[in-house]
């Protein structure tokens, strides 16, 4: 009997220690619901019957192909309309009076969106997107989660297409048997998942909350600069950021085949700068501007993208009530808009407004969801370009579109081409929560301020649109419910280069570094060093053409 009772007790206790292994190793992963940005969904045009559009070819016609405009290719369109522009801008110039000239550059500019542009309403009768999300079949993805991917119309507010991403998630998750998803979301993808979980949060829809974890990838849900200042006409022409964006900018890539040429036309730049030959031409194009922003910002806003409540969801705070003001002529839901701007608002007042003590609304929403329901924030941001130069704030360093700020939900971050200052590292470190860890070894980027510091990932040197990259990471995190963070693996460091599947670290050396100078006697230099480089190469391309040197060679 006592032998038959340890055989039975060695048996449960073995039983005990497999069941755990088994229990993991049959558990389900979460699926996960993969939200791309803009105009990733193609909008194809309908007719007064609702039926679709077709061409000439039998072929549905698409409202988002902004690169043909009037059937011809973006580049050979926009070579028609220099002339027409350049012609109404020489008598304005003497004249002062720019009605002509605002009018031809809306005309040049309004065919490029033409088919896209939406009403006073915010909406499209005649365009909607072919998508049903019941027949659509997931897909397979790294780290054997099922990937499901969200479609819908990238013009709309995020507000709007929440709703629709909630009917979807439901269906997902009586699909696959579960409680709750993953959330991937790709730059305005991020806007529509965090109106989505701000509803939810709320108890709009009045079921459980089904986001487990979240992957926020170059999110605009602190805005960006470039279109907060666009739509607002903070534009400023400075000369000294105009130069120091076209030397970083030769200098990471070619522009042309000859790199002396690039160099040449950059220590050019530079050289017209010091002789402040730059400065006078940028404030004389500032003048022109304010004198024509109030009429040419709406003008040209209200025919494309500022007729789409998903470009105001990427204004930030800073910049949407002066962006209202600018486009509109008002900041209250009134005349023509007061429904478009109700809409813009709604989503505004859930995710993008500040408070008096400076916490924005989407930073109180996703630290609730953390405390009540326990969801895990990642966020990958990118640094190491700026945007084009022409509005405060556009030196800093980020992916081109949005600076390391805001698309890190908080990182503090350097001008392009330099490091923290002796002085500003200082301020860092005598922050109240300062942690060297935090400091990227260039000393270009300080996470420390992040919303999510622990989980927020950096990608020197890659630009918006290499969105798929960090994918490797985002598994990671997804694989370990959340649990992941910048500590947990060295092979994906918090601060890293990408190249060849591999994350490396960043260095502390950094090419960009010194290439921009105000100093009046280094520029003289690098002008003389290049242009010797620059008559060196014409006078070696003449020598090649010799026939007596071809003989020889």
């Amino acid at each position: 009997m006592k032998k038959l009772f340890c055989i039975v007790l060695s048996f449960i206790m073995l039983l005990s220690c497999f069941l755990p292994t088994v229990s993991a190793a049959t558990e389900k992963k979460l699926p996960i619901i993969y939200i791309v940005g803009k105009q990733n969904t193609p909008v194809y045009k309908t007719d007064e019957n609702g039926n679709w559009l077709l061409d000439e070819s039998g072929k549905r016609v698409q409202v988002d192909d902004v690169n043909k405009p009037l059937g011809m290719s973006r580049e050979d369109y926009i070579l028609t309309q220099v002339e027409p522009v350049l012609k109404a801008l020489v008598p304005a110039l003497t004249s002062g009076d720019y009605d002509t000239y605002i009018q031809s550059l809306v005309d040049a500019f309004a065919p490029v969106y033409q088919e896209a542009v939406l009403n006073e309403k915010g909406e499209d009768p005649d365009g909607r997107i072919d998508w049903n999300y019941s027949v659509q079949q997931p897909s397979n993805g790294m780290g054997g989660f099922k990937y499901y991917y969200f479609r819908y119309d990238w013009r709309y507010s995020p507000y709007e297409i929440a709703d629709d991403l909630h009917t979807f998630v439901e269906y997902v998750c009586a699909k696959e048997g579960v409680d709750k998803v993953n959330i991937h979301a790709r730059c305005y993808g991020s806007n529509v998942a965090a109106a989505y979980i701000a509803k939810s949060e709320e108890g709009y829809y009045g079921t459980p909350f089904r986001v487990k974890n979240l992957a926020l990838n170059t999110t605009p849900i602190a805005g960006y600069i470039i279109v907060g200042a666009l739509m607002s006409g903070s534009i400023t022409f400075e000369a000294d950021s105009i130069d120091r964006y076209i030397t970083v900018l030769m200098n990471s890539q070619s522009i042309f085949e000859d790199p002396v040429i690039d160099t040449f036309i950059m220590v050019l730049v530079s050289v017209l700068n010091q002789a402040k030959v730059l400065g006078w031409g940028a404030s004389k194009i500032q003048e022109i501007y304010d004198v024509i922003s109030d009429r040419l910002i709406p003008g040209l806003a209200l025919v494309s993208y500022g007729t789409f409540p998903s470009y105001w969801s990427m204004i930030g705070d800073e910049y949407y009530e002066k962006a209202k003001l600018k486009v509109f002529g008002t900041t209250e839901p009134e005349g023509q808009y007061a429904e478009f701007i109700e809409k813009i608002d709604r989503y505004h007042d859930l995710m993008g407004v500040v408070d008096e003590k400076g916490e924005a609304a989407y930073a109180k929403v996703l630290k609730n969801c953390e405390e009540k329901y326990g969801m895990k924030t990642a966020v990958f941001a990118k640094y190491g370009y700026a945007s084009f130069p022409f509005f405060e704030g556009s030196e800093l360093t980020g992916d081109a579109r949005g600076t390391v700020t805001e698309l890190s939900l908080g990182a503090r971050g350097t001008v392009l081409g330099e490091t923290f200052s002796a002085y500003e590292l200082r301020e860092i470190e005598y922050m109240e929560d300062y942690d060297p860890i935090y400091l990227s070894k260039d000393k270009k980027v300080y996470a420390g301020t992040c919303l999510f510091p622990e989980t927020t990932w950096f990608s020197k040197n890659m630009k918006h649109d290499q969105l798929n990259l960090i994918d490797p990471i985002a598994t990671e995190f997804f694989l370990s419910d959340g649990t992941f963070t910048v500590h947990s693996d060295e092979r994906y460091p918090q601060f890293h280069e990408y190249e060849n599947g591999v994350f490396n670290e960043v260095g502390k050396d950094d090419a960009t570094d010194g290439l921009w100078s105000n100093n009046p006697l280094t520029v003289l230099m690098r002008f003389f060093s290049a242009l010797m480089a620059f008559f060196n190469s014409i006078f070696a391309s003449i020598r090649d053409m010799l026939p007596i040197h071809n003989v020889v060679g």
